[in-house]
């Protein structure tokens, strides 16, 4: 038996990616059984005209999406003005110095850098995940069939796809929380200023072997 054509696939799992469902998640909202799911997105099950229509909302913005220019990147800010501290606490006695202090904290500057960025490695992907949400919902509620009314029971299969699909997209993060985001500037100001600190440690160790 030939194989169905993957065309579902990549966009079944575009789909996934740009809203950051999980292959569960997306089950749910298309009315499927995760088992089909996968199939679907592996290619070894050929997208229904049924499946095909309850996914057609989400495509669209995502292509729309992906047809769109990319935004330029923000312009850095200008740098705050920071006092010039006195030569005599910046200019360096004079003499050889040991290494091994110096070597052991930029090491240890760039380990916990490291730890650091570590740990805040899926926040700009869960920024940018909730940012799509935010854009995507009033086309999504404008696109999608409206649920059963209120205190009505579902009468199809459908119905009771469609009354799951709007309250859950009543539950999607439009925006990370405020005390989130100060979180990874804190921890990324840090990391910066670790990175720095061993970039600085560096150049002295380098002098003094050059």
């Amino acid at each position: 038996m030939a194989r169905p054509a993957a065309f579902s696939d990549s966009r079944l799992a575009r789909v996934r990616r740009y809203f950051g469902l999980s292959q569960q998640e997306l089950a749910a909202l298309l009315g499927l059984a995760p088992s089909t799911t996968n199939q679907l997105e592996r290619g070894t099950r050929a997208l229904t005209r049924e499946v095909y229509e309850r996914l057609a909302p989400f495509l669209a913005i995502l292509e729309a999406a992906e047809a769109a220019p990319a935004a330029p990147a923000p312009a850095a800010p200008d740098p705050e003005t920071v006092p010039e501290a006195p030569a005599a606490l910046t200019t360096p006695p004079p003499g050889p110095f040991a290494p091994g202090p110096l070597e052991r904290r930029r090491r240890t500057c760039l380990y916990e850098a490291h730890n650091m960025r570590w740990q805040l490695r899926h926040l700009p992907e869960q920024a940018a995940v909730a940012a799509r949400w935010a854009a995507a919902l009033p086309r999504l509620r404008a696109t999608l069939p409206p649920p059963p009314p209120a205190g009505a029971a579902p009468r199809t299969p459908e119905e009771v796809r469609l009354r799951y699909v709007h309250s859950w997209l009543e539950t999607v993060p439009l925006a990370l929380e405020p005390e989130v985001l100060a979180h990874w500037h804190l921890r990324h100001q840090r990391a910066l200023a670790l990175e720095a600190e061993a970039a600085a440690l560096g150049g002295l160790l380098a002098g003094a072997t050059g």
